[in-house]
């Protein structure tokens, strides 16, 4: 609550006090500095210090994370492509269309067209048609953009 008014420094406080937290309280403070308060690296840090605590991120833990890289831009394409691989690698996790939406439009936008085509390509199967559609419009409007 406190994480969606933007007071993310108190919503942090009400964590900490938190005796017994788990994997949902964490994604819940990574959403609150991440999703709304545009702290993209802090949330990012909240994450890793989740899984040094052997905490294990879920399906939406890692929602909520590509979609801060996402939001974050440039600077968290490589992390969001490392976020993915360990979802489904590590933590066994099948890729939702949100998870590919976050992965695809980040890359699309960021202009790594090739890499984008990739994760289009190989989880195609798990995309519905219509999201197909939309990955490849912004592929063609990424590559009609570029020199």
């Amino acid at each position: 609550m406190y994480g969606v008014c933007g007071a993310d420094d108190k919503a942090k406080l009400f964590f900490d006090a938190i005796s017994v937290k788990g994997s949902m309280t964490w994604t819940a403070i990574i959403e609150a500095y991440g999703c709304y308060n545009d702290r993209y690296e802090d949330a990012i840090n909240l994450f890793k210090e989740m899984k040094s605590r052997g905490f294990s991120p879920n399906h939406y833990t890692f929602k909520v994370v590509l979609c801060i890289c996402e939001r974050g831009g440039a600077g968290y394409a490589d992390e969001a492509c490392e976020i993915f691989n360990l979802m489904t690698r590590r933590y066994d996790i099948k890729p939702s269309e949100e998870h590919y939406s976050s992965i695809i439009g980040l890359l699309t936008r960021v202009g790594r067209v090739e890499a984008s085509q990739r994760y289009i390509h190989m989880r195609s199967s798990q995309l519905t048609l219509t999201s197909q559609k939309e990955k490849l419009d912004h592929l063609v409007i990424a590559h009609q953009s570029q020199p």
